[in-house]
């Protein structure tokens, strides 16, 4: 690693910077939805909230690349900055005119893209370690309005037998403060610079929300809560804003100036896309980001496990000021950090946050998702390269809305498709858009915008639809301690559990423009269905022996037309390389439930021969050895029961 600048500083006006060295592809800048190698493009590092076919834009955006030939680039600054790629040979960097004295580093990494990875992550933060709940499957709707809803869910997943980990409510709030549960009050008390909790009053739609907490967790459910940085100014916004709570809210932050403000003092208020005419909170302002989550405690004492923190992309005006003397210039990249990064410190070691917006060091802290997409295959093809190139800028927990939120309901064969992809993500989740939001226009056909398993089922007619689905999720309980293990490795070393080719097999051009295919560790390549009404698709095997997972049919390197089947996308398991599953009667895709603190049978997938060690965070510590003809446990301190899987099927 060479730092090439040394704190640069530049004046009004730009600051140019050439990197003149050979590159074949260049790859990262946090999450890109238009192709993951941007070799040939102009790329600039800003966030930017895009609702729906986001293309060049970003929400979480991070000024890094690295590329195939043994270097990477980091600028580690929050100001704009314009990465030109389109020059042979060269790469120069421009920082946005006008600047007012921010600073930045620049570093150039050297070594493969894992060990620059490694080098980027080391400076901008490990990710973290999230507790394995995780890595359960989703559920989650901006239209769930009362605890009798939530209680219908968590019933139909029992019904349906569909296990989950994880469930995210949106319209839990009075949606005036986005902090009461059910328009309670919280009066400021005179001299205190926080609100105070006096008192938590539950209504009708939500009669006891402890209980339906104990409750979710008692099935294994965890909650998370929907909330956005603003503060709703009232009558500037909707006349239904315009309530008391809301009101006293406002007039406390304006006088105490706990927001961020405008260059003559006043406070700043979202100009446009959404949550427009609201002021944003100033987490850097310790007071006020006291008094911010003072609001926020009580909801600590009845369970809840985390927050999706939303938005984040609010800082529109380059003359705004913050507390600790962040500029605007700083602020429009750095906010949704310093945002999701206050929950993170907030929920604590047991809770997640869960955001769409981020920059360099928001895998240290935070679960990222894809964002906003409508039911269509262009939107189903770009998540997949915004999930790669966020694995290559160093995302280890990672997941997208399946089939889409928004728009028409998916069909049942672009449902099933995105299904079997997120089957093999960190994060398997299914969200759906409000109907009332009118972004989705059905012209009668349907009810209600759910795109959980059993509504798209029924509104397709398909039985069988609903039951190819539901082995998809058993498979990710199947993979689930593959999972944990990869998301370890990831908060030690910095590699994506959800891996780009290229990071395997760096010296292999052909892997350098693959946007359709995926690695799960370095044992299995998953390659997605990301076309309608094709019963085939190429796979390009890289180097080595592989065997289908679900025939065991082996294939040698090279690319192959693979005849699909509907009951599961083309993935292989490498030779020599194991991997650890969860699992009934050694089968995959077998009903294990959603329980995190055991096995059914830890069974090991193996193919061809090899070694393998594996530890878990139940204390095992297993070593194994596998020949073509024998396998051996080397080490098994627990005792725990160990199966194996082999895969070793006849030559393709």
């Amino acid at each position: 690693m060479q730092k090439l600048t040394n704190q640069l500083t530049w004046a009004d006006g730009s600051c140019t910077l050439t990197l003149r060295r050979q590159y074949r592809a260049a790859y990262g800048f946090g999450e890109k939805f238009d192709s993951v190698d941007q070799k040939g493009k102009l790329v600039r590092a800003c966030v930017r909230e895009k609702c729906f076919y986001q293309g060049e834009y970003t929400y979480c955006s991070m000024p890094f690349f690295l590329t195939p030939d043994g270097f990477g680039l980091y600028v580690d600054t929050y100001v704009e900055v314009d990465f030109d790629l389109r020059k042979e040979g060269e790469i120069t960097l421009t920082f946005e005119e006008g600047s007012r004295g921010e600073r930045a580093d620049v570093y150039l990494f050297e070594g493969t893209p894992k060990q620059i990875l490694t080098q980027f992550r080391t400076l901008a933060g490990m990710p973290r370690l999230f507790p394995k709940w995780t890595l359960g499957a989703w559920m989650s709707a901006n239209r769930w309005h009362t605890q009798a809803e939530l209680e219908e869910q968590r019933r139909l997943t029992k019904e349906h037998n569909f296990p989950h980990n994880v469930m995210v409510v949106e319209p839990w709030s009075d949606l005036t403060t986005h902090y009461l549960w059910n328009g309670s009050s919280i009066p400021h008390k005179e001299g205190d610079e926080c609100a105070a909790l006096e008192e938590v009053r539950f209504g009708a739609p939500w009669q006891d929300p402890k209980a339906l907490i104990d409750g979710l967790h008692e099935d294994g459910l965890h909650l998370l809560l929907w909330v956005v940085p603003m503060y709703a100014q009232g009558v500037n916004i909707e006349t239904r804003w315009n309530v008391p709570q809301c009101l006293s809210d406002n007039e406390y932050v304006k006088t105490k100036g706990e927001c961020v403000l405008n260059a003559d003092g006043t406070p700043y208020e979202i100009p446009h896309t959404w949550c427009i005419g609201s002021m944003v909170p100033d987490f850097s302002d310790p007071v006020g980001s006291q008094h911010w989550f003072d609001r926020f405690r009580y909801l600590k004492s009845l369970g809840i496990d985390g927050f999706k923190t939303d938005g984040g992309e609010f800082i529109h005006d380059h003359s705004v000021t913050f507390r600790d003397g962040t500029t605007g210039r700083e602020g429009q990249n750095r906010y949704c950090e310093d945002y999701t990064s206050a929950f993170a410190d907030f929920v604590g070691e047991e809770g997640i946050v869960f955001s769409r917006a981020g920059g360099q060091k928001s895998p240290s802290f935070t679960v990222l998702w894809a964002g906003d997409q409508e039911s269509t295959w262009s939107e189903y093809r770009s998540v997949l390269k915004a999930g790669l190139s966020a694995g290559l800028s160093g995302f280890a927990c990672w997941g997208f809305d399946i089939a889409g939120f928004s728009g028409y309901l998916p069909t049942a064969e672009l449902y099933l498709r995105a299904v079997q992809t997120a089957a093999f993500c960190p994060v398997m989740q299914w969200h759906s858009d409000p109907v009332s939001n009118g972004r989705c226009d059905f012209t009668g056909a349907w009810e209600i915008n759910d795109r959980s398993p059993w509504n798209i089922a029924a509104f397709h007619k398909s039985e069988e639809l609903l039951e190819l689905c539901r082995r998809q999720f058993f498979l990710h309980y199947n993979l689930l301690p593959y999972q944990y293990m990869l998301l370890k490795e990831a908060h030690e070393t910095g590699v994506p559990p959800m891996r780009h080719l290229l990071l395997e097999f760096p010296d292999d051009e052909k892997v350098y423009g693959i946007e359709d295919e995926f690695l799960l560790g370095d044992a299995l390549l998953v390659a997605p269905v990301l076309q309608d009404y094709t019963d085939r698709r190429f796979v390009y095997l890289p180097a080595g022996t592989w065997y289908d997972l679900f025939t065991g049919e082996r294939f040698e390197s090279g690319t192959h037309e693979i005849t699909l089947c509907k009951e599961h996308c083309p993935v292989f398991l490498r030779e020599g390389k194991a991997v650890p599953l969860n699992i009934k009667g050694g089968t995959l895709c077998s009903d294990v439930g959603n329980r995190l603190d055991g096995y059914e049978e830890l069974t090991f997938l193996i193919g061809g021969e090899g070694s393998f060690r594996f530890t878990d965070d139940l204390g095992n510590h297993i070593e194994i050895e596998w020949t073509k003809s024998e396998t051996k446990v080397r080490r098994n301190e627990r005792g725990t029961p160990v199966h194996f899987l082999r895969l070793s099927g006849r030559r393709k």
